[in-house]
């Protein structure tokens, strides 16, 4: 959930849900104009309003083998917490948006949608919480990744590597650049680091 929701096991170590109020607003904006967003609570997901879209990207694409249910609005966002929403929102409606959400950020790693979650809520700094935790230095850690919503975290850990499929904002924001997940990319990252630190 972009570091709004981290735990180890059985136990949470950070989360911070979106305000009710910008819950109801985005969930709005979609209900009117019919655009499929998934929501994110702390023990399920659920997607309102699905099309097309949502079977090309997640399904055929992304390769998500877990149905996600469609489900009323209503009941994917009332009494609820809500960590994470994903509407499928193209970057003019993204603009139009944003500016009634006081409370929320927004990250782009796919051209047709766009997770939201409450302000300072990054990889970023879901990788703090999780080295607090465990008491790691930040010099010591490796960050992987492909996406826009991903250039915060790769700037932040020791070491960032993007994967050889990232556009070419990610790739700029990292150390170094590694194959794509079909060719191994993060093993590769992995063993070029340790071999480094030898």
């Amino acid at each position: 959930m972009n570091g709004a929701y981290c735990f180890v096991g059985d136990e949470v170590i950070y989360k911070s849900a979106i305000p009710t109020d910008d819950v109801r607003t985005l969930t709005g904006y979609c209900a009117h104009r019919h655009i499929p967003c998934i929501v994110v609570g702390e023990h399920d997901i659920c997607v309102c309003q699905p099309d097309d879209r949502v079977r090309q990207i997640f399904y055929e694409h992304l390769k998500v083998t877990v149905p996600i249910p469609d489900t009323p609005l209503h009941e994917a966002i009332d009494g609820k917490e809500i960590f994470q929403l994903t509407p499928f929102l193209d970057e003019a409606q993204e603009a139009e948006v944003l500016p009634s959400l006081s409370c929320c950020e927004m990250g782009r790693w796919h051209p047709a949608f766009v997770d939201v979650t409450a302000r300072g809520n990054t990889k970023q700094r879901g990788m703090d919480e999780i080295i607090r935790h465990f008491g790691i230095r930040l010099e010591d850690t490796l960050a992987f990744g492909d996406g826009g919503n991903d250039i915060p975290m790769l700037r932040h850990a020791g070491i960032g590597i993007a994967m050889g499929n990232a556009r070419d904002e990610v790739k700029a924001a990292a150390r170094y650049v590694t194959d794509t997940v079909d060719e191994d990319g993060i093993a590769k990252g992995i063993m070029k680091w340790l071999a480094v630190s030898d």
